[in-house]
């Protein structure tokens, strides 16, 4: 045992006083004179072993009351079992995790675990005298660093809310802090060991983990277009990918898809445990301007990840310039009579390059001269991110052709197709081929196929969409630079091919041209999304002024900066609500983003004390895991640990017990 103040022991010579009183009053007994003795009180005859046994007691009483009413003074304590900590302790930091993943009820309590932490931080402020200096650290924000008083600290708790970041650091100042406290949830999805290995040795770190009611949670992951062209006025399909982070499977979860607040589409599936499960939504737009929508799910006690927020926009008209020596022909009559497609048409000898490059696809249709300018042009449209669609022509400059495969490294050959050529039936197409999804609404692998003759030979391809019946290749994908190129082994002549004729030729010139539309502004971006780029050919860039994201009465002001007719902005990090996001230059709105919270917090698996301890590894002596539990104390554990047993509340207690034991003595005996 020792003292933190033993200077008042010298106060212990006052027990002399009681002792002095004792003796003075050990006097003999006095003779008293009356002139009648009948109005004495009678009085209870006392021995005088009885009478001395209470003048003892009494005297002890006030012996004790005095012994321990310095020792209260004096704070006797038994030393704590770290030496190395420090009892008096100056500068504490203390991190609350506040993320969504808080949301979850503590174990066997009802409340959440934001509301825990706070009250274990609370306790944390109680450890330590009122000098101490708090740095209070949550998730999205501290006090910069700052020290604070306890009163003070304790506000900031108070004021906590949940947030989009996740904990990630504990502030540059604070990690020359004597005392660290880490108050999180602790998921495996999240937490980042390497945090510790960052701090100070000398610094005492204590983690103190919250124990999550369940692990099960439903949310929205993602949500995508059967395709990326929506069609107004038409049917359109939304892909909805919802995950169930549970042990146990869950079934009729509600799903329901809201455009402009109005419920458009419901459903309800049935997800396995720890599995993902799509949900297919057809919707419609009505009219040509950009719809908020998203879609919601029914789930408790995590709410954060229940919605997923996005944009619809109908396409634009796809641009598409054909290059042809026929200017009546099939795909003339495809692309030509339907409204979202318009198409150019130019001879090879009289292009207009800019109009050409302009278009989001670029049909090669039986060119027959085909020269070096035109084969670099397109070489570079397709490296640049354009779609080009090569048909070979019967007869004509076969060097022209081989110098377009020659710039876009496409490892083909060319002859001239013969119309006495044997034709070959083509393959059924493969269901499962991302070209083909959504084309059948009832696949016979039995199908009548077209045949084709074969003046186009090549060997290795991207993607192969039909094949010859014996594996050669009819219609493949190379992939090359930002694009792509689609090369037909045939001509489309009657004497050639059946294609034009058959019912595939649509959908595959469908899916060729709508492959070339490109989305420039995504559904949807996440609040940790970092720089998102947005074509300026609609921002008036005469027009000076900085680019602002509006979120009802927030406003956000990002770094940004134009290059190449594009705007390239950082999303800023102090946006922490999901929802929708006007781009604004001067109160004049560009477009409307949609921002949703990152994934990571909706996996609600924990790290045990048992796994924390591991991760912090075994000569780490300076960091301490507490387990969680019904009884666990921080305020007591971390006193024995740190400051010892403070043992002057029970001498102040003794102090006042020997103090009513002699006003008993003296009253009642």
């Amino acid at each position: 045992m020792a003292f933190l103040y033993p200077s008042f022991l010298f106060a212990l010579s006052a027990i002399s006083v009681p002792v002095i009183l004792h003796l003075v009053q050990l006097r003999r007994a006095k003779r008293i004179e009356f002139s009648n003795v009948r109005f004495i009180q009678a009085s209870k005859d006392l021995t005088a072993s009885q009478r001395t046994l209470k003048e003892w007691l009494i005297l002890l009483c006030r012996i004790f009351f005095i012994i321990f009413l310095v020792l209260a003074f004096a704070q006797p304590f038994l030393p704590a079992a770290e030496s190395v900590a420090a009892a008096d302790a100056s500068d504490v930091t203390v991190v609350v995790d506040n993320s969504y993943s808080m949301q979850n009820m503590q174990e066997g309590e009802d409340l959440d675990l934001l509301t825990a932490a706070v009250d274990k931080a609370h306790s944390v402020l109680d450890l330590f005298p009122v000098s101490t200096a708090f740095s209070i650290v949550s998730s999205n924000k501290s006090n910069l660093g700052s020290s604070v008083q306890a009163g003070e600290a304790g506000s900031l708790l108070d004021n906590l809310a949940f947030t989009a970041n996740t904990t990630g650091t504990v502030g540059r100042n604070s990690r020359n802090a004597s005392h660290i406290f880490l108050i999180s949830d602790f998921q495996k999805s999240t937490y980042n060991s390497r945090l510790l290995s960052e701090l100070d040795s000398t610094c005492q770190i204590h983690i103190l983990p919250l124990k999550g009611a369940t692990t099960t949670n439903i949310a929205i992951d993602s949500a995508y277009l059967e395709d990326e062209f929506i069609r107004p006025a038409s049917d359109n399909l939304l892909h909805v990918r919802i995950f169930n982070a549970g042990n146990e499977p869950v079934k009729d979860v509600p799903v329901k898809l809201f455009i402009d607040n109005q419920q458009v589409a419901a459903l309800s599936i049935d997800i396995a445990a720890k599995q993902a499960a799509e949900a297919v939504l057809s919707f419609r737009l009505n009219g040509g301007s950009l719809k908020k929508a998203y879609v919601q799910v029914e789930d408790f006690p995590v709410e954060f990840d229940n919605a997923y927020y996005f944009t619809l926009a109908p396409s634009a008209t796809i641009e598409i310039a054909e290059i042809t020596d026929n200017a009546v022909n099939s795909v003339q009559r495809l692309y030509g009579n339907e409204s979202f497609f318009r198409l150019s048409q130019f001879n090879a000898g009289n292009l207009d390059y800019a109009q050409v490059n302009a278009s989001q696809l670029i049909v090669l249709n039986q060119v027959s001269s085909l020269s070096p300018a035109l084969a670099a042009s397109v070489a570079n449209y397709v490296n640049s991110g354009g779609t080009v669609a090569v048909i070979p022509a019967a007869k004509g400059d076969v060097n022209g052709y081989e110098s377009l495969f020659q710039n876009l490294s496409v490892p083909a050959t060319m002859s001239e197709a013969s119309a006495e050529a044997t034709k070959t039936m083509l393959n059924a197409p493969d269901p499962e081929n991302p070209f083909f999804k959504s084309i059948f609404s009832d696949y016979d692998p039995k199908m009548e196929m077209p045949e084709a003759v074969r003046s186009v030979i090549w060997a290795r391809a991207s993607e192969d969409v039909l094949k010859y019946r014996g594996g050669a290749p009819f219609l493949s994908r190379f992939d090359r630079g930002k694009g792509h190129l689609f090369l037909m082994a045939a001509p489309l002549g009657d004497d050639f091919s059946s294609l034009a004729s058959h019912a595939l030729f649509v959908p595959i010139m469908y899916k060729i041209a709508i492959s070339s539309y490109k989305q420039e502004q995504q559904l949807s971006y996440t609040l940790a999304e970092g720089t998102i780029s947005l074509p300026a050919g609609g921002i008036n860039s005469t027009r000076e002024g900085v680019y602002k994201l509006q979120h009802d009465s927030l406003a956000f002001i990002p770094e940004q900066q134009i290059r190449g007719r594009r705007l390239y902005f950082t999303v800023p990090s102090e946006m922490g609500e999901a929802g929708f996001y006007n781009l604004q230059l001067q109160d004049s709105t560009y477009t409307t983003l949609a921002f949703n919270y990152s994934q990571e917090e909706s996996y609600l698996e924990q790290y045990s004390p048992d796994e924390l301890r591991g991760l912090a590894g075994k000569n780490r002596e300076n960091i301490h895991v507490y387990d969680y539990g019904d009884a666990f104390s921080v305020k007591g554990e971390f006193e024995k640990q740190f400051f010892g047993v403070k043992l002057w509340k029970y001498c102040l207690i003794l102090c006042l017990f020997f103090l009513m034991a002699e006003i008993a003595l003296v009253r009642l005996l």
